[in-house]
């Protein structure tokens, strides 16, 4: 639950998880749980899952190794079944632009899975106002992903081209 406990019981703060649709939230490379999972038993644990009409796993993608997984914390499920949070996907291609943002304009390089919730506080920044506060969580260190941002970045480049 990490950086939500804090916050759980006060109501006046809105609680916000991004997920990771991957490529697309319609295509079979993503990671969002619980716009596309329905609750499954994964090692053990009642949580929304990626499964089939089987209910076997499915595989997930994500740019961010550490959102490329096919459940969500039981923890999540639960706030997302009762509305305590709402859950937003940022894409692969706007998780890099939030990695952009931050590297750029504090010299923080985040962690992909960071920079899918940098990615999101930005588009949020600009609905709620100048006159509101915001906390983000930056959970990891982003030198370790340098190489496959830089790759990633290439390919696009000559995509373009």
């Amino acid at each position: 639950m990490g950086f939500f406990y804090p916050f759980v019981n006060d109501e006046s703060v809105a609680i916000y998880g991004v997920e990771a649709p991957g490529l697309g939230i319609d295509t079979p490379h993503h990671a969002a749980t619980i716009t596309k999972g329905p609750p499954g038993v994964l090692h053990g644990t009642l949580m929304d899952v990626l499964q089939d009409e089987n209910g076997q796993i499915l595989e997930a993608f994500s740019i961010s190794a550490g959102l490329d997984y096919p459940g969500i914390g039981p923890e999540h499920s639960y706030f997302n079944a009762v509305g305590r949070a709402k859950y937003v996907d940022i894409t692969d291609e706007e998780a890099l632009e939030g990695f952009k943002i931050l590297s750029r304009t504090e010299g923080i390089i985040p962690a992909l899975e960071s920079s899918h919730a940098i990615a999101y506080a930005v588009k949020l920044a600009k609905e709620l106002g100048p006159d509101k506060s915001m906390i983000v969580c930056l959970s990891g260190r982003g030198d370790k992903d340098v190489v496959q941002v830089k790759e990633q970045l290439e390919a696009e480049k000559e995509v373009k081209k």
